[in-house]
């Protein structure tokens, strides 16, 4: 995940590359809807920062517990609870594979934006890296933190992914990073596009795609044998509530609501005679 992290922040940049064209172009939108501001974005920006780069400094320079695969250890399917037992699977590499693809398609469902007016795309472009960087960094170093087996640890070693046992990604499991990032993804598009173009009714085939994309990723991590269906879960709970909260944030202060504040109130009253 560390490497689509990279792609991520390229993606950023390149949304923040729109900025350089347009006559009219406002950096920071018009603020009816949403409204970028130093404090507020300097916080949240500052922290994705700090959660994802905290965990590359931990994982990868620092090597803070670093796992480390002993063949002696004997994963007994006993020891998971009842619930995850149920949806127990061993390592499959093709679902794997599409799992990744659905993430990348997830993450890139943004570009359904390149339909409002330009002078918005550095706003929606800075929400969103911030979304994507406080998601990565919670849910990377809670992984750090949590050591879970993937669920193909507790099948025949012979059909573990030798690349991932190597580097210790297999206690990684908790909570599942694919959910987080394409739930995050998935309702940072839904609600910003919903926002925007609430009398649209393709506010509804935006939904439906973005949440089948990120179920379906959901489901092939399960399938796959990389995660557990707790793992999803949590994941998908976590997403949501980031790719929610982080442009709601962004509506205090609009031009809008405070145009609804100050707006002179009419009271009408009958007197009878």
């Amino acid at each position: 995940m560390k490497k689509k992290f990279s792609c991520i922040c390229c993606l950023f940049l390149l949304f923040r590359g729109f900025a350089v064209f347009g006559e009219n172009f406002n950096l920071w939108g018009s603020g009816e809807t949403f409204k970028v501001n130093p404090v507020t974005d300097g916080i949240l920006f500052g922290s994705g920062i700090l959660l994802s780069g905290g965990d590359l400094l931990l994982d990868n320079v620092l090597g803070v517990n670093e796992a480390v695969y002993d063949s002696s250890v004997i994963w007994s399917k006993e020891d998971i609870n009842p619930f995850d037992r149920k949806f127990l699977h061993q390592y499959n590499k093709k679902i794997d594979k599409i799992s990744d693809a659905m993430l990348l398609g997830s993450l890139l469902t943004p570009a359904v934006f390149a339909a409002t007016d330009k002078g918005e795309w550095a706003t929606i472009a800075v929400m969103y890296a911030e979304t994507l960087l406080i998601s990565n960094g919670i849910k990377e170093l809670t992984k750090l933190c949590v050591n879970r087996a993937r669920p193909y640890m507790y099948f025949d070693p012979s059909t573990y992914p030798e690349k991932d046992v190597k580097d210790g990604d297999f206690l990684n499991s908790f909570p599942s990073g694919h959910s987080t990032m394409t739930f995050a993804a998935a309702t940072f598009t839904t609600y910003v596009f919903c926002k925007y173009f609430s009398e649209s009714n393709w506010k509804y085939a935006v939904a439906a795609g973005t949440y089948s994309l990120a179920v379906g990723t959901a489901i092939l991590r399960v399938a796959g044998g990389n995660h557990f269906a707790t793992d999803v879960i949590t994941g998908a709970v976590l997403g949501s509530a980031v790719g929610f909260l982080v442009p709601w944030i962004h509506t205090f202060g609009t031009n809008e609501k405070l145009q609804m504040a100050i707006a002179p109130q009419t009271i009408s009253f009958k007197i009878n005679l």
